[in-house]
C-alpha cells in the first residue's frame, strides 16, 4: 500500500495541477475510477495508484508504465468521481510530462501510440483536420506493418470514407497561429519555472 508522505515541494504535482486544470489531492482514493475504467486491467498502475504516484512524486516511475498511454479519455472515471477530478486530463498531463521529459515505456505498443499521436498532431498542423488515407499509411510504414488492415481500404474507400485527396480548412493561418501561440505560451511558463528554481537555490 502506498503511503502519503513528504509533500512539502511536490514539483511534479504541481505541473500535472497546473496542466490538467485538477488539484490531484483532493483525491481520497475511493477507487471508483478502477471500478468503471474499461482498460485498468490492462494497466501496470491503475488510476487510483496514478493518482497517489503524483502525490508521492513519482514521476520516473509514472513516465515508465503504460497507464496515461492506455487511457482512452473516455471519461467514464470523472463521471463517477465524487471528488469530480477530471482523471483524463490529469492522465494526458502525465503523459505530455513524459514526452518533455522523453521518457516513454519500453514497449513496441506505446512507441505505436507515441507514433500515431505524432501523426495525428501533424496532419491537424498541416491540413487543419484529418486526411486518413494518409494517416493509415503513414503509419503503417512508420510501424512497418505495410499491410496493416488493407483489406478494409476498398470497403471504406467506396463509402466515400476514405479520400485520395486532401482537403485544407480555410482558416489554416488562423490555426498555426494558435499553435504558435501554445507553444510561446509553454516555453514562457517553462522560462517561469527554470527562474523560480534557480532563484530558490
Amino acid at each position: 500500500m502506498l503511503v502519503l508522505k513528504n509533500l512539502q515541494h511536490n514539483e511534479f504535482l504541481e505541473k500535472v495541477n497546473q496542466k490538467s486544470g485538477s488539484n490531484v489531492l483532493n483525491c481520497y482514493q475511493c477507487g471508483k475510477c478502477v471500478s468503471t475504467c474499461p482498460v485498468s486491467g490492462y494497466m501496470e498502475i491503475t488510476p487510483r495508484q496514478v493518482m497517489q504516484y503524483i502525490k508521492l512524486a513519482e514521476d520516473e516511475k509514472l513516465f515508465a508504465a503504460n497507464s496515461t498511454w492506455y487511457c482512452l479519455t473516455c471519461s467514464s472515471c470523472s463521471a463517477r468521481c465524487p471528488r469530480e477530478i477530471e482523471i483524463p486530463r490529469v492522465m494526458e498531463a502525465v503523459r505530455h510530462l513524459a514526452i518533455e521529459a522523453n521518457i516513454l515505456p519500453d514497449s513496441s505498443k506505446i512507441k505505436s501510440i507515441k507514433k500515431f499521436h505524432d501523426i495525428f498532431i501533424s496532419m491537424i498542423k498541416r491540413y487543419g483536420k484529418m486526411f486518413e488515407l494518409r494517416l493509415m499509411a503513414e503509419f503503417n510504414l512508420r510501424t512497418g506493418q505495410f499491410f496493416k488492415d488493407i483489406a478494409l481500404a476498398p470497403k471504406a474507400i467506396g463509402k466515400g470514407k476514405l479520400k485520395f485527396k486532401s482537403e485544407k480548412i480555410k482558416n489554416l493561418k488562423g490555426l498555426k497561429r494558435l499553435f504558435e501561440m501554445n507553444q510561446k505560451l509553454e516555453s514562457e511558463i517553462q522560462n517561469t519555472e527554470n527562474a523560480s528554481k534557480h532563484e530558490s537555490k
